[in-house]
């Protein structure tokens, strides 16, 4: 995501979209910088960073200082929009997803489900990630302790409450899942001294087994680690591992998101939607096992919580060509789907009978190539001679349903849409319910070395 990044939340001081009016966004909580919360309905905030919240505590709007405020959490939209199947990357590093119309010299034209058309200056565009599509709920959760009570004594098992799992002294749990050979594991902790977590994934769920090949992730007093378990060579490798102490997170909750390729041996990990790191199985081939074991090893009278439990199938053909070295950056490159890989330009993008059809002239080749919307992974556009133009401050990162994340200087807002004015898009009007929310950056420029 753009923006500054911040794993414990200190800056989100203006997540702020939310009225009263029918099918807009809703606040459903307030956290407050002494871990107090507030529910209500967040109307404004001004240029100070004041809040205005209505609430059932107050007959009258409550005003909350910038610093007070934390987070601010909202509920989904009753229905979300499909995927809008490419995402685009512009110059500056904002993400836009949209569905492609057309291409030439100068313009790309596409369709955004909240913003409308837009048409964007090849100018401003750094990458398309193509063939984004929603991702497969292969589980979400917990809905009982029971479909987690397999390979552990009953009296130890999680307790289910309120929508989660819970333990008071040491407890144990474990599931099995249909899960691909790429997927997402993703979960929220909660605790209340120190965290003492051990979440095992990738796991054959061989009870009275020594040797056993699979991943676990441990969350302490001392940090975050995501170790790979052996059953020959060497017995535990480490994977990534964070020196990320409870501290850092004064609500004491943590959301944690793990992508495993077990085709390539590699983990991501994302630590409240941030990136946090990425690492190799030093021990070869991916553990093929498909159960999830929850520990916890925290004494009794010291409860500790997991929520929002998902699996879901990871597409990471398009991810991981976005990350990887571009190539010459005079001009554009083209990946596709089969890893097959261009240089040349991008002569253009017209509708044709099946989709989008893309045509690219190599370098190696006299006729352009003519590539189908679904052949095509990822497109890197030539970068543009630098300027020697201050780059424009930007003081909010509106972001976006569907991965986007737009910085914009300022914004209005009303009971149906959001104004904004982007340095490269220019004036745009979104739907409120298309945005999730308004993050406050760092208000200090970055400061350039010379060279």
């Amino acid at each position: 995501m753009t923006g500054t990044r911040n794993s414990n939340f200190r800056t989100w001081l203006g997540l702020l979209i939310a009225c009263g009016a029918p099918g807009v966004l809703r606040a459903d909580s307030l956290v407050l910088a002494d871990d107090a919360r507030l529910t209500g309905t967040v109307r404004s905030i001004n240029e100070a960073g004041v809040v205005e919240l209505t609430t059932v505590l107050s007959p009258e709007p409550v005003l909350l200082k910038a610093d007070a405020v934390e987070k601010v959490e909202f509920s989904a939209p009753a229905s979300a929009p499909a995927a809008a199947g490419t995402l685009i990357e512009l110059a500056n590093g904002d993400l836009l997803p949209a569905a492609i119309e057309s291409l030439d010299d100068k313009n790309l034209n596409v369709v955004t489900a909240d913003a409308g058309r837009l048409r964007i200056p090849r100018a401003a565009l750094k990458a398309l990630q193509v063939g984004v599509r929603e991702q497969k709920v292969i589980y979400r959760g917990p809905k009982n302790s029971e479909e987690w009570g397999a390979y552990a004594e009953q009296a130890k098992i999680w307790q289910f409450a309120n929508n989660a799992l819970t333990a008071n002294g040491p407890s144990q749990s474990a599931r099995e899942f249909a899960a691909p050979l790429q997927f997402v594991l993703k979960f929220s902790l909660k605790w209340q001294a120190n965290p003492m977590f051990k979440i095992y994934f990738a796991d054959p769920l061989t009870p009275k087994v020594e040797l056993v090949d699979r991943y676990f992730m441990q969350y302490g007093s001392a940090g975050l680690e995501i170790k790979r378990e052996s059953s020959k060579g060497k017995h535990y490798h480490t994977v990534i591992q964070l020196p990320r102490s409870p501290d850092q997170f004064p609500a004491n909750e943590l959301a944690v998101e793990i992508r495993v390729d077990r085709k390539t041996s590699r983990i991501h990990l994302l630590l409240n939607g941030e990136p946090e790191g990425a690492g190799v199985d030093p021990a070869g081939a991916a553990p093929q096992g498909n159960g999830v074991v929850i520990t916890s090893n925290a004494p009794s009278g010291s409860v500790q919580e997991i929520r929002g439990i998902e699996i879901l199938e990871l597409d990471n053909v398009g991810t991981r060509h976005r990350s990887e070295e571009r190539g010459d950056a005079k001009t554009d490159s083209l990946i596709s789907r089969d890893e097959d890989r261009w240089g040349g330009r991008l002569i253009g993008i017209r509708k044709g009978p099946e989709g989008a059809v893309f045509s690219f002239k190599s370098d190696f080749q006299e006729e352009p190539l003519d590539l189908p919307e679904a052949d095509v992974s990822t497109v890197f556009f030539a970068k543009p001679a630098q300027t020697d133009a201050p780059a424009p401050a930007h003081q909010f990162a509106l972001r976006l349903r569907g991965e986007g994340s737009l910085r914009v200087s300022s914004c209005a807002f009303s009971a149906d849409e959001v104004t904004a004015v982007h340095p490269l898009l220019g004036p745009l009007k979104i739907r409120r319910v298309g945005v999730s929310g308004l993050e406050r950056l760092d208000s200090k420029p970055e400061v350039k070395s010379k060279e």
